[in-house]
């Protein structure tokens, strides 16, 4: 089953937005433990946002055809939670994945490299063409773990959030 969170016990009080990324082995009916998150982050003096990490995404706003997660994301929207979906980010870039996957190429399968817009991160760029380094910068997906590249796509998602609100 899913852990009850309790906040207070694992976070300073000063935190000003609390991250929440274990979708993976989420069961039914998890929106429930998420609501219970941002209610006790509610409950703390600084009322820190919730900022829930999701790896998969798709061309919707992170199952956003799942009613729970629809009424979630109305409910506690003014309070700053917000779901970031490493997928959706990419598709709302422009790409055109939908073909590719006719195609036969699916970016967001195990180990593959590029996104689509990027071979590698940031970091990665500076390395030599060829380094093996390199190539392994520009994993969106391990396994089901986003790879270093995943990551970058959602720390910059973060970052802009941070930057522009």
């Amino acid at each position: 089953r899913n852990q009850v969170f309790c906040v207070t016990h694992n976070v300073s009080p000063d935190v000003d937005v609390v991250h929440y990324s274990w979708t993976y082995f989420e069961n039914e009916g998890a929106e429930e433990q998420r609501e219970q998150l941002i209610r006790w982050a509610q409950r703390m003096e600084r009322r820190p946002m919730v900022h829930h990490l999701v790896a998969r995404g798709k061309k919707n706003t992170c199952n956003g055809d799942n009613r729970a997660n629809v009424d979630l994301d109305k409910a506690y929207a003014e309070y700053g939670y917000n779901a970031f979906c490493i997928q959706t980010g990419l598709y709302f870039g422009g790409h055109d994945y939908d073909s590719e996957v006719e195609a036969g190429v699916n970016r967001f399968g195990w180990k593959f490299q590029g996104d689509g817009y990027h071979n590698t991160t940031r970091y990665g760029e500076e390395l030599p063409e060829g380094d093996a380094r390199r190539d392994s910068l520009g994993t969106v997906y391990r396994n089901w773990h986003p790879g270093p590249l995943g990551f970058q796509v959602a720390s910059d998602a973060f970052a802009y959030v941070y930057v522009t609100g």
